[in-house]
């Protein structure tokens, strides 16, 4: 899966047409929110296979079954936290679906950025490395958008979710959010597996795919017309 920062820039980009605000950001990381790792302290550690719709098991490439969110969000998905959802794991199926074909031979063997074979590794764990260094670039570069709050609507939104979060877990999800948006990044790491010009390309085909999905969902009347 991509980063947070990786999310939220493409969040961000996303919502300079759909003007969802803050609700739509936290929806986009909110899948790996209840992990119980990224987001210290909350209060409902959730399986990520469960709120990614995943069960490839440990170090498989994740393939989100979007039918299977759908099944159970479908009819929901003008709350923007759930809409963020869905948008975060096509997100991770869109980079993971690039990394498999083009820098995974198998699971022990990762192709890296010159072309070279690297052997003895998990290539799920190697590019998960340089996806955080391509997330500093990101905020680097000032494309993740400003500082988020919570909203007066957050609460509500959270209600139609199939699982439980408090306003305190809200609080700690908006505060990481922000130490992402807010990091101070003077140095950018070099990549092994990728290029940046190769993820920058990754992330402009991403974000040109979810458009026209949303576009696709509108049309349908999936979402309202915004």
């Amino acid at each position: 899966m991509p980063s947070w920062g990786v999310h939220i820039a493409i969040a961000n980009k996303l919502n300079k047409k759909l003007k969802l605000g803050s609700d739509f950001i936290i929806g986009n990381v909110l899948p790996d929110a209840t992990n119980g790792y990224i987001v210290s302290g909350i209060s409902n550690v959730i399986k990520h296979s469960e709120t990614h719709y995943n069960f490839e098991g440990e170090n498989k490439p994740p393939k989100n079954d979007v039918n299977k969110f759908m099944e159970v969000y479908g009819s929901k998905l003008n709350n923007p936290l759930i809409f963020g959802s869905l948008i975060h794991i096509m997100t991770d199926n869109y980079f993971n679906k690039y990394t498999k074909e083009n820098h995974v031979e198998s699971e022990s063997v990762a192709i890296l950025n010159d072309g070279s074979i690297l052997k003895g590794v998990v290539p799920w764990k190697l590019k998960q490395a340089d996806f955080y260094k391509f997330a500093d670039y990101l905020v680097q570069s000032k494309m993740v958008g400003e500082a988020i709050s919570l909203t007066n609507y957050t609460l509500n939104y959270i209600e139609n979710l199939n699982y439980e979060l408090s306003l305190y877990d809200i609080i700690l999800i908006i505060e990481k959010i922000n130490s992402i948006i807010n990091k101070r990044v003077d140095k950018i790491e070099e990549f092994k597996m990728f290029t940046l010009e190769e993820l920058m390309s990754v992330f402009d085909n991403c974000y040109n795919y979810l458009d026209e999905e949303i576009e696709n969902m509108q049309k349908k009347k999936m979402l309202g017309r915004r």
